[in-house]
């Protein structure tokens, strides 16, 4: 009777660590499964220009085709079932606010802008996207979440390049420096802006890659 009580104990305390142990390994899989995205999707991206009335982390961006982004956030609400929300601008920046207004390339005009862009084919390059990454941090006894999507794109680079170079002052196309390219996909609360500048680290924030 002895024998079979410890028998007993042991299969239950191997099932309180085993099952544990197997959902945690079944959510991990789940997170780092990779995201899909059509292949359509990843070219077409327009150029848009921020209202200058209207405060907002960026000045320019590449606004992504319908659905790409509500797609991806939808994904990402099935692995994770948190009730999340979306930012109101669908919008991958390339030119911060602070790099125009009293920055290094204050005084670039929106023509200026559009002219670069187009002198880098922008709106016909094909982006990269390399994966979905989270940033987290704790504030006021909780944990706060952004999710976003890293993307490559060496016509963005060409861009900025080109606006070091019109930007005067014997700066020199450098002046504007890197910028990690990101496209915001969801956040646990409203407060988007606060995560700006954005600084990716690839091997920390990444949580799976994205197809096609």
């Amino acid at each position: 009777m002895r024998k079979q009580t410890l028998v007993k104990l042991g299969l239950g305390l191997a099932l309180l660590l085993v099952v544990p142990w197997l959902f945690l390994r079944t959510l991990q899989d789940t997170i780092a499964a990779p995201y899909s995205a059509p292949e359509s999707s990843l070219s077409g991206w327009t150029l848009v220009l921020a209202d200058p009335m209207r405060p907002a982390v960026w000045a320019a961006g590449l606004q992504p085709p319908d659905l790409f982004r509500a797609g991806l956030f939808d994904q990402l609400f099935d692995r994770t079932m948190v009730s999340m929300t979306s930012p109101v601008d669908d919008v991958l920046p390339i030119v911060l606010s602070s790099e125009v207004r009293g920055g290094p390339a204050a005084g670039l005009s929106p023509e200026a802008i559009r002219r670069a862009a187009d002198e880098a084919g922008l709106e016909r390059a094909r982006l990269q996207a390399v994966c979905m990454a989270v940033k987290r941090e704790t504030f006021a006894g909780r944990t706060r979440e952004f999710f976003f999507v890293v993307f490559d794109v060496p016509e963005v680079d060409a861009f900025r390049r080109r606006l070091g170079e019109l930007a005067g002052d014997g700066a020199g196309p450098d002046v504007l420096g890197p910028l990690d390219l990101i496209l915001p996909i969801a956040g646990s609360d409203t407060a988007f802006t606060g995560w700006w500048p954005v600084v990716v680290d690839r091997e920390l924030d990444c949580q799976a890659p994205v197809g096609s």
